[in-house]
């Protein structure tokens, strides 16, 4: 984006100095124009929260949370991936997949359904708790899925990864063996390098993981610690790179565009509309997988036609 100016001081009248950066006089001739305005401290939101603006939702009447996207923009943007390597993206991955697995296996297993269900409510609301446990208890897997984060199921599965000693599965054995094989493997530096700014609730810009229960909308307005309390999309991101074996480095790129794909589609009644989000959120992961699965086909079926030539 280009920034015209920065007014450190703002208007005669107006007290801007040392406040957070805002966009002021936007819709202004462009002998004035639009400007940020404050100090520094906060740009990187301010700039997320202007270019919001040129996002064009694909659905009509579709909502632009706007608390809520600025936040995915900015965490979309920060330049983490040069410094991840691809064993963390890797455990990302596999913890996703162990949680599916572990909700999976729910459906038929009722003392693992009991373990499940106590990690799970440590981490989402009481009646989303509540509607996955009957849904399990139906057999109904794919339904309990849809209504799980792939934030909470991160957190159930490191919270329930070590209680199971007996357990077979083989993404839980990679999960162990690359914690102690790889120094870079570990909680803190997943938190570090998977986690969200959040200005607001730790008054800093430093990406963390706190897995917070989703915060509701405030008196029926969308806030910053809505926003904040949000943690999936990097998560669901680093899950489907590892899935379709991209490097780190490509996701400086291709998760900003996942991003904006992620925040045009989604189609919500209402600031509390989590599952609207989730929805968009899968669409465009399997948008990404479906393109991926063409355009190796193609490639395959250029390779095969080269000999004959």
């Amino acid at each position: 984006m280009f920034v015209r100016s920065h007014d450190f001081l703002g208007m005669q009248g107006t007290s801007h100095t040392w406040r957070p950066t805002e966009m002021y006089g936007t819709g202004w001739p462009s002998n004035a124009g639009g400007r940020l305005v404050g100090s520094l401290s906060s740009l990187p939101y301010a700039l997320a929260e202007a270019e919001q603006n040129f996002l064009i939702p694909a659905q009509t009447q579709a909502l632009i949370w706007g608390d809520l996207v600025p936040q995915m923009i900015l965490s979309a943007k920060i330049p983490r991936w040069w410094n991840v390597t691809a064993s963390q993206v890797h455990w990302v991955g596999l913890h996703l997949r162990y949680g599916r697995e572990m909700a999976a296996g729910s459906a038929f297993d009722a003392e693992q359904r009991a373990q499940f269900l106590a990690a799970l409510a440590l981490f989402a609301p009481p009646a989303r708790t509540n509607q996955v446990a009957r849904q399990l208890e139906e057999g109904n897997a794919k339904e309990a899925l849809d209504h799980i984060t792939p934030s909470e199921l991160f957190s159930v599965a490191r919270e329930v990864a070590p209680k199971r000693k007996g357990d077979t599965s083989c993404l839980l054995a990679e999960i162990q063996q690359l914690a102690e094989n790889s120094k870079d493997v570990n909680y803190a530096a997943i938190s570090h390098a998977f986690g969200t700014p959040k200005p607001t609730l730790t008054n800093s810009y430093e990406p963390d993981m706190m897995s917070l229960r989703t915060f509701p909308a405030l008196m029926g307005y969308s806030s910053r610690i809505m926003a904040e309390s949000w943690e999936s999309n990097t998560l669901y991101w680093a899950a489907l790179a590892d899935e379709l074996g991209l490097t780190p480095a490509q996701l400086n790129v291709r998760i900003p565009e996942w991003t904006q794909k992620l925040v045009e589609q989604i189609f919500a009644s209402h600031l509390e509309d989590w599952p609207a989000l989730l929805k968009s959120l899968r669409q465009v992961g399997d948008d990404v997988r479906k393109n991926a699965r063409a355009s190796a086909a193609d490639t395959k079926a250029a390779l095969q036609e080269s000999p004959n030539r």
